[in-house]
């Protein structure tokens, strides 16, 4: 599957010259070629038989000084209003990270759909490769559908106990049965909302531009005072059964990469634990 498939050729971009001043940053820039300043001309222009291999980065209309360029095409989203001209501090991003904590104990609580809306809409803006934007999210706000996916992963946990299945989750599947069973959730640890990641299943690449996609949303949420947890068992599960994957009811052609549990914590966190030193090889 091509990266960037027909989008490319719907791609407009356009140069207001009342405003260009020949600065040249937005070619500098063009890791196409698409932006130039012609020998001839003190304005920039777009090179009309590259324009089908911009990748949409922005990169030009986000540098140009006069704001003369604009790249829009079918399917852009707005552009969030960005607050404030500075970044977090060293500090603020080192507590961020450090402070971050697998959440496996969630209130009782729905975490407002305005919410988690804002905050994928944030992530949409995580890089993809070649900014193929491949992206795509799936989001179970509704606990009969989650419980539902749940007790699907325990038949799938069942089944593979019973055939004694080579499977490297093996030895603690009878618990994760024996608990739900008694009514408490190991899978999905009781969050409210579970958050998939998904791309197309020809994308050589949508295993990395989800992920990183899932790591910019797991970074934020402590932000907006909320806990996530990777679902790793979710996705071993979806991996191994195509009824499952079925269930999930994601567009043909696709597939799930990963998902994230999402709520708010239960308990906070006091104190960062230990982790390896660290471990580098300089050359």
């Amino acid at each position: 599957m091509h990266i960037f498939a027909e989008k490319l050729k719907m791609t407009d971009i356009t140069i207001d010259l009342s405003l260009c001043t020949g600065c040249g940053l937005c070619a500098s820039l063009c890791s196409y070629c698409i932006i130039e300043m012609k020998a001839d001309s003190e304005k920039a222009s777009v090179n009309s038989s590259s324009k089908a291999f911009c990748s949409r980065c922005g990169h030009c209309s986000a540098i140009c000084p006069e704001g003369a360029i604009c790249v829009d095409y079918d399917g852009a989203g707005p552009v969030p209003h960005l607050e404030g001209d500075s970044y977090p501090t060293i500090g603020q991003m080192n507590r961020l990270i450090t402070m971050r904590r697998s959440i496996r104990s969630y209130k009782d609580k729905k975490v407002p759909r305005e919410t988690l809306e804002e905050i994928l809409n944030v992530v949409r803006y995580a890089p993809t490769g070649m900014n193929g934007q491949s992206v795509h999210w799936m989001v179970i706000e509704d606990s009969h559908e989650l419980r539902k996916l749940v007790d699907g992963i325990v038949d799938w946990a069942r089944e593979l106990v019973r055939s004694n299945a080579d499977n490297p989750l093996m030895p603690i599947l009878p618990m994760f049965i024996a608990e739900w069973e008694r009514g408490i959730d190991h899978i999905c640890h009781g969050a409210p909302h579970l958050v998939i990641a998904y791309a197309h299943k020809d994308n050589p690449i949508g295993l990395i531009d989800c992920t990183i996609a899932l790591t910019h949303l797991d970074l934020l949420a402590p932000v907006y005072g909320l806990g996530t947890c990777w679902a790793g068992i979710v996705q071993i599960a979806l991996d191994s059964s195509p009824s499952l994957m079925k269930q999930l009811g994601l567009p043909e052609g696709f597939k799930s990469i990963y998902g994230m549990m999402i709520g708010y914590p239960k308990y906070q966190y006091k104190r960062a634990p230990k982790r390896n030193a660290l471990d580098v090889i300089w050359k």
